[in-house]
């Protein structure tokens, strides 16, 4: 992932948490240096979130070689490493490494399984492949690039990765939130390791104003919940050591989850249950 967290420190702000958020670095009153530093929490939480789930959540390219096989309908099947498949840019298969046939924006369909699957036709070739794959996979977690005002049709998002024609969008800035749809007819950009700016055009025009660096997601809002819950256990300051979630060594399944004092664990325990429906397993 980049330097942007799954949830934007305003958001984690509006959040009812009840936590002090204006003194995480103490003797500093410059407001900015307090947001930054809360935004480090949130991007190391966002980390977190990726490990337990052993992939990058947020939308990302993917290159990929593996191995597929062609079914007996003429279809190339691909298992994807990371999940959910979001589109398809390119592939590449051969019975070996070294004689492979190139398809640039093929056509592909996505199971319900998530395995990917490639219309190539009733080729020669039958079973085992190998195969080079380029893909997208993840949930669209970006920031608006550009302040937007009410009746706008387009926004511009830092990063368009996985931003896809049609689909549906929340706009998570505090107090004017609202979900946005992408105009059907849009194309996304290649999706390219160093993503530009770029100007999305909308279904529909927007009823808020929106600031830059706002939010703009397509994660399910319980994935982003446990980022913030995660994020509330590394902020509780106990008043005493017996409140202390980390007396001991770090916290572990084995250690203080199991711990009846009144600290953190709690939140940990419930961003773990959330996000195991979205674990990739290995």
């Amino acid at each position: 992932m980049d330097g942007t967290p799954y949830v934007t420190a305003a958001e984690f702000t509006a959040h009812p948490t009840y936590l002090d958020v204006e003194t995480l670095r103490p003797g500093i009153m410059d407001p900015a240096a307090q947001t930054a530093e809360l935004t480090n929490v949130l991007l190391a939480s966002s980390g977190w979130a990726d490990n337990i789930c052993n992939q990058t959540l947020g939308a990302h390219r993917v290159d990929l070689s593996t191995h597929g096989r062609i079914d007996r309908d003429g279809n190339l099947v691909v298992f994807p490493s990371d999940r959910p498949v979001l589109s398809v840019a390119a592939v590449s298969y051969g019975s070996t490494f070294s004689r492979m046939a190139y398809l640039p924006a093929p056509a592909y369909r996505v199971d319900k399984n998530q395995t990917i699957l490639i219309p190539v036709g009733r080729v020669s070739t039958r079973g085992r492949v190998w195969v080079d794959i380029t893909y997208t996979a993840g949930w669209v977690s970006t920031l608006l690039a550009e302040d937007a005002g009410p009746g706008d049709t387009s926004l511009t998002v830092a990063d368009p990765t996985g931003v896809m024609p049609g689909a549906t969008y929340r706009l998570w800035e505090p107090g004017v939130e609202e979900t946005v749809r992408v105009s059907p007819t849009w194309t996304p950009p290649d999706v390219t390791t160093s993503p530009a700016p770029t100007v999305v055009p909308l279904a529909a025009p927007i009823a808020n104003p929106h600031t830059e660096g706002s939010g703009w997601s397509g994660m399910p809002a319980e994935m982003r919940l446990a980022v913030v819950n995660y994020t509330i256990s590394q902020l509780m300051r106990p008043d005493t050591a017996a409140e202390d979630s980390y007396p001991d060594t770090a916290l572990s399944a084995g250690t203080q989850q199991e711990d009846s004092r009144k600290d953190g664990s709690g939140l940990v325990r419930e961003a773990e249950r959330i996000l195991t429906s979205y674990t990739r397993q290995m």
